[in-house]
Parts: structure tokens; C-alpha cells; sequence
């Protein structure tokens, strides 16, 4: 005789309803203590909360004694859902002031000096000590609130639980009863098969046939159902292998044809297509952020002779080392591309003015004067170049090009081997300094260059001090040239490394001869450019020219801009140091106009300031520039350093500069550069006040 649990269904049904049951007692005794918990942990957090915001406010009322103001102003204003009572007590204990709501009357039994929060059956109890602006407790802080509002929801949270437990556990039963009706061990075991299947893909599997019942066939047409699903799986895989071959050859096949689309087989740079693509975009960055962009259109010189004579394999050659040589040369934000044959445009963008180009193409060209080594053959091949600018020369890409090919035809008919600019007067520009550039390197032998010297006067002594040695280039052909016009030139062709050495040469050369006149202690200041300043063998080449003319290097000053001083701070320091163990002293010109900052004068070993002659200019007239050069004279002295006002032209300027204790001046006013012996019989016959009075006339 069977028993009620005797079958499986019962045993289910009594076991899904118990684990169902003691699942859903366990998560209501959790749920209700977590939620007492989060309503004790809220109650607390906004009592602190509260108290502690009191407790500022109420630091007043209890410094000054204003009892009846904190009940009123601040205890009386406080509103709370529960029962409440709030209460101050001073230092000692003492009752200050209080307030009851249901919370009880306070007395001072209640008093705790201590910050603490106490939990009673019925009252949390919050004390918060009040402190002085000095931190100093002055009194404390009781706010007692009850705990009826928080046992009020608990009860309610309770009973909705409780309906919840009910019908969950009856919806458990209903289901326990529903499952036992198609459980079964087969079924079970089919189960269990198909989640091995499903989680590993594994078709392999077969379900165990012990029986030739209903659940017999099942299994057996489940295991049909698996081989043929294990066949079909195993063509599957076939074709989608097939599938990703094929797709990555395809992949490949279009990467391929876009990179054929967009960039030259050859150089690997972009193609014409690309390079019209690169030009829109350009213009388009160039008009919004207003500035100019460049189109250099560069042919090679003579190309298809290398081509007939050497043969297309050398030709082809040549053109990738043109390509390497290009890039070297360009920035990273540039585009080069070849556009077909021997013809390249190069596309540069950012600049603040269109002449800030020349520069760059004028570092093409040079690139191109080394030959190139294609092979066993050394050739050379030069370039010439076509510039024009957006949105000067034109406001689309054909029109640039157009404009950039009629440039580069222009440099073709002037001899090849350079450049032209669409625009006419830039290219004159351009071919202006090209020439000072070709020029300039035969200047030194040619004797085209001089020095004059212009002289200084201290303010204290009335006697000159010393000279400032500038350079001038006279030229047969072109006459005077700026120091503005060719100083660049010799920098940017580093030519200023040779010129530079010439006048500490030349002005050390004069010094030594200065002795034998009868100057003696007159100190000459050459200027530095940054160029100088980063040679590594700088002070090495000074110390060997102040040697070879025996010259005291106290009497040589050299001057720098602030500019080279910021660039590198640490490098210059220790260029600097380098020097003044030398001897020599050091003066940064014209102070004011760069980015200097006291911090940064304190860290250099300097002897001398010259104030910019842009602020001596209306010295005593404009008000902003009298600031700035009597906050540099007063900075200088406090730094213990000597001023110099440079481009003083006036009595009125030097007088003003005279009574604001500046070192020395030097300008017009006393007397412009001079040649050597000039400058010796100046030095001479000098008389301050005939001087003074010779202006005043």
C-alpha cells in the first residue's frame, strides 16, 4: 500500500512548496531588518545633519548670551514630523535655552558635554558640542526625537510584507503542483542533454533509450534530431570558412583598390585625387580659423634627362628620394603628394601671415643643392617651386593650383633652382631676400661689412663708459642694407654663426687698439643672436679671441633678449654660468618687451638691464611707459644690477632719467653709431654739457 509521499509528484510538490516557503521567510526577514536598518541609518544621518547646522548657528547666540533670540530665532524655527524637544546648554552645563514639542520637558540632567548619538525603545538622542571661531567649545547642542513616526512605518511595511508572503506562498504551491504534473526522469535526463548541447554546441551528445514507451521514443527522436543537426553543423562550419577566406580576400581586394585610388604606387604618398581631397580641407581649416595656407607646386629640374640618359629605373629611384628628401624637410601637419611625373605639391597651413612661407620653401630649395646618391650614380637634380597662398591667390582648389602652376612656371623662366610666388609683390619679397641670402655669404670677403659704435654715458660720471657695437652692411650695388632686412637672412642661413664670430672678433681687435690711444676701462657690448646662444662651443671660441688679442674680459659685455633666456631656462643658466667664469659681464636687452618675470632675473647671473627704447620714447609723457621704465629701474636695483636706457634723444629724457637714478644711456642724444676712429676722437673730445647744450639749441 502506497503511502501519501510515496510518489514522486507528492515528494515534489511538498519539496518545491517547503524550499519555496523557507525562500520567501528568509527574504522577508532580511528585507524587514535591512529596511529597520535604512530607516534607523536615514532617521540618524538627518538628525546629524540637522544638529550640525544648528550647531553653527547657534555658536552666536551662545557667545553672546542671547538665550531668548536662539529659543526664538533658531530652536522655535526647527520642524520635525515626530515629537520632538530641543534644548542649548552652555559650557558648564547649565540649561542656555530650550524647546519642547512632544519630546518632554529638558532639564539639566540631560546634559552630555560630549558629541554622541543614543538609541532608546522610544527617543533617539543626538548631543553635538558648539564651538567657537577659535574651536574652543562654548556648549552643546541636545536634540532629542521620537521614535513613533519610524515604528509607524515599520508596522506598515510589515503588513504589506505579510499580504505579500501570503500570496507567494500560495503562487508556490500552484506551481509546485502544475510542475509535478510533467516531471519525469527521462525527461529530466533530456533536459539536462539539451543544456550541455546549448552551453558547449556539442551535437555529439546522446540522449540514454531504456524504454520503448512514449518517453523511449523521445529520446530516440531527440538523438535523430542531434545527428542530423551534428551533420548539418559540420557543413556549416565548411562553408563559413570558405566564407571568411573569400571575405578576407575581398577585404584585401578593396583596401587595395582605395589605396590605389588615393596614393601613388611609387612614393606611397597621396595621388593627385588625395591631394585635391587635402587642399579642400585646407581651405576649409584656413577660413575658420582665419589664417593662410600655402600651396607650393615643386617640378624637378631637368628630369627627363636623368630619365633618357640613366634610364626610367634611376628616374624612379630618384623620385622616391625626392619624396624622402621632402618629407625631412616638411612638418608633420603638412601634405606632400605627388600629383603625376616629376611634379609634387606640398600643402601648409596655420600661418599668422602669408610671407611666414618663405622660410619653408626657401629650405626646399637648399635641400635640393646636396646631389643625390641614386646607385652607383651621383645626381643632381634642383627644383623649381610655385607658391601661392589662400585666400590671397584664390578661394578653391583649382584656382590655387592654377595659381601655384603659373608660380612655378615663373620660377622656371628666372633660371630654375627657386622659387616664385603667384603674387607679385611677395615674390619680390621672396627674391629680395634670396639675393641678400646669395649675397651675404661674400660680404665678410668682400669687406662689405663694418662695425660702428654707438656710445654710452654714465649718468653719475658724465663720462662715456663705454660702446654698443653694431654691425652695417655697406653693399656696391644695393648701398646700405638694414640690419632688419639681412640679420634674418643670416640667421635663418646660417650664416649669423660666421658673422657672429666677426664681430667679436673685430670688436676685441678694436679694443686692443683703443689701448694704445689712450682709452683705457671702455667697455664694448656686442649683441648676441639666439642662434649664438645655442652654439656649444660658444665660450670656447670667445675665449680664444679675447687670448688672441689680449683683451681684459671685463671690458666685453655681451647682450641678449629675454626671449633667449625663457626658451630654455636651464640650458641658459648654465650657458650663462659658462660665461661669467669667463669673466664677461652680461646685460639683457631691450628688457620690457619680452616675457621676463622676477622669479626668472633671480636665477640668471646678469649685470645689466637695457630698458627697450619703445618706453624711453615719451618717458615722462605717457604715463604707462614712465611706469614700466621706473619699475624696471627700481627692479634692477634691487637686484643689484646696472640699467641702461637705450634710444634717449631729448634733454627732457636725459634729465628725467638722471634724477631716477638710471646707470647709463646711450641714443641719438649723445650720438649715433660712429666708425672706429670716429669713435676714438668723440671719445676724446667729449663734454657732456657742450653735448647737452648743443641738442637744446
Amino acid at each position: 500500500m502506497r503511502g501519501p509521499w510515496s510518489s514522486i509528484q507528492s515528494k515534489l510538490v511538498f519539496l518545491i512548496a517547503g524550499i519555496s516557503m523557507v525562500t520567501v521567510l528568509v527574504g522577508f526577514s532580511l528585507v524587514t531588518e535591512r529596511f529597520a536598518q535604512s530607516l534607523r541609518d536615514s532617521l540618524e544621518n538627518d538628525s546629524l545633519s540637522l544638529a550640525q547646522r544648528l550647531v553653527v548657528d547657534s555658536a552666536a547666540y551662545l557667545s553672546l548670551g542671547m538665550a531668548g533670540q536662539a529659543r526664538d530665532n533658531l530652536l522655535d524655527k526647527v520642524v520635525l514630523n515626530s515629537p520632538h524637544s530641543l534644548a542649548l546648554f552652555d559650557e558648564q552645563g547649565g540649561l542656555f535655552a530650550e524647546i519642547e514639542r512632544g519630546g518632554g520637558q529638558i532639564v539639566v540632567d540631560d546634559y552630555r558635554p560630549e558629541s554622541a548619538v543614543i538609541w532608546e525603545s522610544d527617543w533617539l538622542h543626538i548631543y553635538q558640542p558648539v564651538e567657537d571661531s577659535l574651536d574652543q567649545r562654548i556648549g552643546t547642542l541636545y536634540l532629542k526625537i521620537s521614535l513613533s513616526q519610524l515604528s509607524h512605518r515599520m508596522r506598515a511595511f510589515v503588513g504589506v510584507l505579510l499580504v505579500l508572503l501570503l500570496v507567494m506562498l500560495a503562487l508556490a504551491y500552484f506551481l509546485a503542483r502544475l510542475m509535478q504534473r510533467y516531471i519525469s526522469g527521462p525527461i529530466l535526463t533530456l533536459a539536462d542533454i539539451s543544456r550541455q548541447v546549448r552551453d558547449h554546441q556539442n551535437y555529439s551528445l546522446r540522449a540514454p533509450v531504456k524504454s520503448s514507451d512514449e518517453i523511449g521514443v523521445l529520446s530516440q527522436t531527440f538523438n535523430d534530431m542531434l545527428e542530423t543537426i551534428e551533420q548539418q553543423q559540420a557543413f556549416r562550419d565548411k562553408v563559413e570558412q570558405s566564407l571568411r577566406i573569400k571575405e578576407m580576400r575581398l577585404e584585401r581586394a578593396v583596401a587595395e583598390l582605395q589605396y590605389m585610388a588615393n596614393y601613388d604606387s611609387l612614393t606611397g604618398l597621396p595621388n593627385r585625387a588625395l591631394c585635391m581631397d587635402r587642399i579642400e580641407l585646407a581651405i576649409r581649416h584656413a577660413s575658420r580659423t582665419r589664417t593662410y595656407a600655402g600651396i607650393i607646386y615643386l617640378d624637378l629640374d631637368h628630369f627627363k634627362d636623368v630619365n633618357d640618359s640613366l634610364g626610367h629605373a634611376v628616374g624612379d629611384e630618384l623620385l622616391k628620394a625626392t619624396a624622402e628628401r621632402l618629407s625631412d624637410v616638411l612638418r608633420e601637419e603638412d601634405t606632400l603628394a605627388r600629383i603625376g611625373g616629376d611634379e609634387f605639391v606640398i600643402i601648409t597651413t596655420d600661418f599668422s601671415s602669408s610671407d611666414q612661407i618663405i622660410p619653408l620653401v626657401s629650405k626646399v630649395v637648399e635641400r635640393f643643392e646636396q646631389n643625390f646618391t641614386v646607385g652607383r650614380y651621383s645626381v643632381q637634380s634642383t627644383v623649381s617651386l610655385g607658391v601661392c597662398v589662400y585666400p590671397d591667390d584664390g578661394d578653391s582648389v583649382d584656382a590655387l593650383m592654377k595659381a601655384a602652376d603659373a608660380a612655378m612656371y615663373k620660377a622656371k623662366d628666372v633660371g630654375r633652382n627657386t622659387y616664385a610666388f603667384f603674387e607679385a609683390e611677395m615674390n619680390r619679397m621672396a627674391v629680395w631676400r634670396q639675393q641678400l641670402g646669395s649675397e651675404l655669404q661674400h660680404a665678410i670677403d668682400r669687406d662689405e661689412l663694418y662695425l660702428v659704435f654707438q656710445p654710452k654715458v654714465a649718468l653719475e660720471s658724465g663720462q662715456i663708459s663705454g660702446a654698443e657695437v653694431l654691425l652695417r652692411w655697406e653693399h656696391p650695388e644695393f648701398g646700405s642694407v638694414s640690419p632688419a632686412d639681412f640679420i634674418p637672412v643670416a640667421e635663418h642661413t646660417g650664416l649669423i654663426y660666421r658673422i657672429g664670430l666677426w664681430v667679436l672678433e673685430q670688436a676685441c681687435e678694436a679694443v686692443s687698439r683703443w689701448r694704445d690711444v689712450g682709452l683705457e676701462g671702455v667697455t664694448v657690448a656686442v649683441n648676441l643672436s639666439a642662434a649664438q646662444f645655442r652654439q656649444a662651443d660658444l665660450v670656447e671660441h670667445i675665449a680664444a679671441i679675447l687670448a688672441r688679442h689680449n683683451v681684459p674680459p671685463q671690458t666685453l659685455e655681451l647682450e641678449i633678449t629675454e626671449s633667449m633666456l625663457v626658451r630654455d631656462v636651464d640650458q641658459a643658466i648654465r650657458m650663462l654660468k659658462r660665461i661669467k667664469l669667463l669673466g664677461l659681464r652680461v646685460a639683457i636687452d631691450d628688457f620690457g618687451t619680452g616675457f621676463s618675470s622676477l622669479s626668472y632675473l633671480r636665477k640668471f647671473p646678469l649685470d645689466a638691464l637695457k630698458i627697450d627704447r619703445s618706453f624711453i620714447m615719451d618717458l615722462g609723457k605717457n604715463r604707462d611707459d614712465t611706469a614700466i621704465a621706473l619699475a624696471i629701474i627700481s627692479m634692477a636695483s634691487s637686484l643689484r644690477l646696472k640699467v641702461v636706457a637705450e634710444g634717449v634723444e631729448t634733454p627732457a629724457q636725459w634729465s628725467f632719467l638722471a634724477g631716477h637714478l638710471c646707470d647709463e644711456v646711450q641714443g641719438f642724444l649723445i650720438s649715433p653709431g660712429l666708425r672706429e676712429s670716429e669713435f676714438i676722437s668723440f671719445y676724446k673730445s667729449f663734454s657732456l654739457d657742450e653735448v647737452i647744450a648743443s641738442r637744446n639749441v
